[in-house]
C-alpha cells in the first residue's frame, strides 16, 4: 500500500469523535502525520466560544496522537500554524486529510502550491461524524454540554433516552 507524507489541521478543542476519525484516517494511510495546530490568535477568529490555550489543546492532542502513532508505528509532529494554508504548502508534504466540511479549503491549498510549482496534494476526505441525535458532531456541541466527546446526548447519558 502506498503512503504518504500526510497532514491535517484543526483547533482541536475540545477533542471529539469526529477529530479522531481524521487522525485514524491519517495514521492508516501516512508514512509520516504532520499535524497542525490552530495558534490562540488564529483559533479566536471567528469564534464566539473560547477556545482553551494552545498548550493545552498541544497537550491533549499529544496523548492521543502518542496512541496512535504507537499502535500504526508511524512518526507525527504538531507544528502551529497560523492560517487555512498551514504547512501544506511544504514540497515534501503529498496529502491532506480533511472532513467533509473542510475539503473546500483544499482547493485554496493547491493553488498556493501550484504558485510555488507543486503538485496538488492527494486528498482523504472523511465523512463528519453525527451525534445521537443525527446532527454533525462539533467541538461547540461538546463543549456547551448538549453532547459529550463521543456524540452521546445529555439526555442518553443521565439515562433519560428511549
Amino acid at each position: 500500500m502506498e503512503r504518504w507524507e500526510i497532514c491535517l489541521g484543526g483547533t482541536f478543542s475540545p477533542l471529539h469523535k469526529g477529530h479522531l476519525r481524521l487522525f485514524e484516517t491519517a495514521f492508516s494511510v501516512g508514512r509520516v502525520v504532520r499535524v497542525g495546530l490552530t495558534t490562540d490568535d488564529f483559533a479566536s477568529l471567528g469564534r464566539s466560544r473560547k477556545v482553551t490555550p494552545y498548550d493545552v489543546r498541544e497537550r491533549d492532542l499529544r496523548n492521543e496522537l502518542d496512541r496512535l502513532s504507537e499502535v500504526h508505528r508511524v512518526p507525527y509532529t504538531i507544528g502551529p500554524i497560523t492560517d487555512k494554508v498551514g504547512f501544506a504548502h511544504e514540497p515534501r508534504i503529498e496529502a491532506i486529510v480533511v472532513s467533509k466540511e473542510t475539503e473546500r479549503y483544499v482547493d485554496m491549498i493547491d493553488e498556493v502550491r501550484a504558485k510555488k510549482g507543486l503538485f496538488p496534494l492527494r486528498r482523504f476526505v472523511v465523512e463528519m461524524v453525527l451525534d445521537d441525535m443525527g446532527n454533525v458532531l462539533s467541538s461547540t456541541r461538546v463543549q456547551n454540554g448538549t453532547v459529550d466527546a463521543s456524540g452521546r446526548s445529555a439526555k442518553e447519558r443521565s439515562g433519560g433516552g428511549a
